[in-house]
Order: structure tokens, then C-alpha cells, then sequence
């Protein structure tokens, strides 16, 4: 059997070492479903990692924050308060927004005296400490402990489902910053430009699943890529990555490769990614916006971006294009 490799990238999140479980599960579901074939046998079509590439950046924030307040009550907020919260979020369940929304608006909280708002001042640090500690040019430690995070899954995933196994990426919110960059580097080092950095080539190794060579199908959700394209002085992005992987570009019709950007309207952070210019125009297949979750009113809102794959209607479009590919691979 020839299988395929799928990796899971976050965003912007705390770190949850169990944030691609619900995903991986819908996933795997919805392509079995499509390809008609036992749960069993999807669980072993699909080689799937997940990859973390928070922690790094997470503890710089966590000693800022203890610095601001007191090294026991950020452990306490984190530990206690914040962590079940996320990852019940990270697991799909919307219950998970009515502590967290009232954590927002608390002026004060008992173990964080001092600041107030600090759990809107998390929020703030959190997102907005991860965009400004991963830009390459004020800090590249930051940028590269990223990058080597994510070539270290990619060599897990080469090893486990073979290097040249078609490669399928699902990367939520920032994650799909971070994967446009670094394969970026990838194909610009290939170009004769060295950007990728010694420590990622080394956790790469040989792979060329791992330098994004068989990438077939890229899924962006909730990207805040768009707005990404501001670092440039025309207010566009230089140039998207080169999509397929170079290893697949000549089986695109036979694999049905794609890449597709998801976005619910709703979601002030996800933007299209096609009228970024021609460039993207001819890279990306389609920009696909999602009513993600249904109509409920908490998911009419900017609340919805956790969701995108914890919802069945996306990951069932994803697990489709999935099933026609393996058939493809196994005719």
C-alpha cells in the first residue's frame, strides 16, 4: 500500500502536545467514509504528525508574563485557569469560549494582583508575542527553533511513511505563515540562495518529504498570510511557494493536487490569499470560504477561528480530495 504522509501545523496557541487528536480522528473518519475502506485501514492509509512548534516561543512569553506579575501566579493562571481551556477549544468544544470570553473581561483575577485585565493582556502578548518573537529579521533564534520543529516532523513523517510518500499539510491561523516560509527557504536554497539555516538542515536530514519536495496538497485555514504580505514595501507578497512539490508537479492530475485556503467571512484574522496578485492567483486552487460550525450565533463571530479543524464540513472536503489521491496511488 502506498500511503500518505499528513502533517498537522497550529497557529498562535498555547501549547497542547494533543491539539491535532480531534482533527486527526475527523480526518481520518471523512476519508475512510470516501474511500470506502474500514477505519482500520485508513488509520494505517494515513500517516499523520502532528507539529508542535510553540514551546519554544511559549516560554519566553511565560517568563515575560511572571515578570510582570509573580512567578506563582502565572503558573497558577497558566496551569490551573488557562491550560483545560485550551485545549478544550483545541478539541472543538464551543463550551470552552464562555470561560474563556469571561476571563477576557474580568478586570482583576485573585492570583494576578497588579495589571489589570491580565488574562486580555495574555491574549495580547500571546498572539502578537508569537508574530513579533518568529520574525526572522529582529531575532532568527526564534525563526529557526520554528523551522527545525517543523523539518524534525517532516523527517518523523519521511520515516514512517516512506520519503517519497505524497505529503498533505493542514496548517491552521499562523501555522500557514510559518509552512509558506519555510518551504520558501526550501526552494529558494535549491535556487542557489542559502536560507535555510544549518541547524534545520541537519533536522531534515536527506528528506525529501522534509524539504517539501512531494508536497501534493496544502490546506490553510484561518490564514492571516494576506496580512503577512505588509512586510513588503508594494503591500504584496514577493512570491507564493512553488506548488506542488517539485517530486509531484508532473502527477497533479492524477493526484488532484491542491491547495486550498479556508476562511469563515466571520474570522477577522483569515483572509483569501488569490487577489494577493497573479502569483497567487496561479498557486492557489481555490479560496473556499466556510460557514464553520454552522449558524449558531457564537460561531457568527471572530470566536469561530479555533474551529476550522474541529469542523466535519472541512475536514470532509479535505478527506475527499485525500480519498481520490490514495486511489490514485493504488489503483
Amino acid at each position: 500500500m502506498n500511503r500518505i504522509a499528513v502533517a498537522f501545523v497550529h497557529g498562535v496557541e498555547i501549547d497542547d502536545p494533543d491539539f491535532a487528536a480531534r482533527p486527526s480522528e475527523l480526518l481520518r473518519d471523512t476519508f475512510a467514509d470516501a474511500a470506502g475502506m474500514s477505519r482500520v485501514d485508513a488509520d494505517n492509509a494515513l500517516v499523520v504528525e502532528p507539529v508542535a512548534w510553540a514551546p519554544h516561543i511559549e516560554e519566553r512569553q511565560r517568563e515575560l508574563f511572571a515578570r510582570m506579575y509573580s512567578a506563582a501566579g502565572a503558573r497558577s493562571f497558566f496551569d490551573e485557569r488557562l491550560q483545560g481551556i485550551v485545549r478544550r477549544l483545541n478539541a472543538g468544544r464551543a463550551t470552552a469560549l464562555i470561560p474563556m470570553a469571561l476571563s477576557l473581561v474580568r478586570r482583576t483575577l485573585p492570583e494576578l494582583p497588579g495589571l489589570r485585565y491580565p488574562a486580555a493582556r495574555w491574549l495580547m502578548l500571546h498572539f502578537t508575542g508569537d508574530i513579533i518573537a518568529y520574525d526572522r529579521k529582529l531575532n532568527e533564534t526564534n525563526y529557526v527553533a520554528a523551522h527545525e520543529a517543523l523539518a524534525a516532523a517532516l523527517a518523523r513523517l519521511a520515516d514512517k511513511a516512506g520519503d517519497g510518500a505524497p505529503l498533505c499539510v493542514l496548517a491552521h491561523s499562523f501555522g500557514g505563515v510559518l509552512v509558506s516560509d519555510y518551504l520558501y527557504d526550501q526552494q529558494e536554497t535549491l535556487r542557489g540562495h542559502k536560507l535555510v539555516p544549518d541547524r534545520v538542515r541537519a533536522a531534515m536530514g536527506t528528506s525529501a518529504l522534509a524539504r517539501g519536495e512531494t508536497l501534493a496538497w496544502l490546506y490553510t485555514m484561518g490564514s492571516p498570510l494576506a496580512l503577512w504580505s505588509l512586510r513588503y514595501p508594494d503591500a504584496r507578497l514577493d512570491r507564493p511557494i512553488d506548488f506542488p512539490g517539485a517530486d509531484v508537479a508532473g502527477r497533479v492530475t492524477g493526484l488532484q493536487s491542491e491547495w486550498v485556503n479556508f476562511y469563515d467571512p466571520d474570522d477577522v484574522i483569515a483572509y483569501p490569499l488569490r487577489p494577493l496578485g497573479p502569483a497567487y492567483e496561479r498557486q492557489v486552487t481555490m479560496d473556499r470560504p466556510m460557514t464553520v460550525r454552522g449558524w449558531r450565533p457564537v460561531y457568527g463571530t471572530p470566536l469561530v477561528h479555533p474551529f476550522y479543524w474541529t469542523d466535519r464540513k472541512v475536514m470532509e472536503a479535505v478527506g475527499r480530495s485525500l480519498a481520490k489521491g490514495w486511489r490514485h496511488l493504488n489503483p
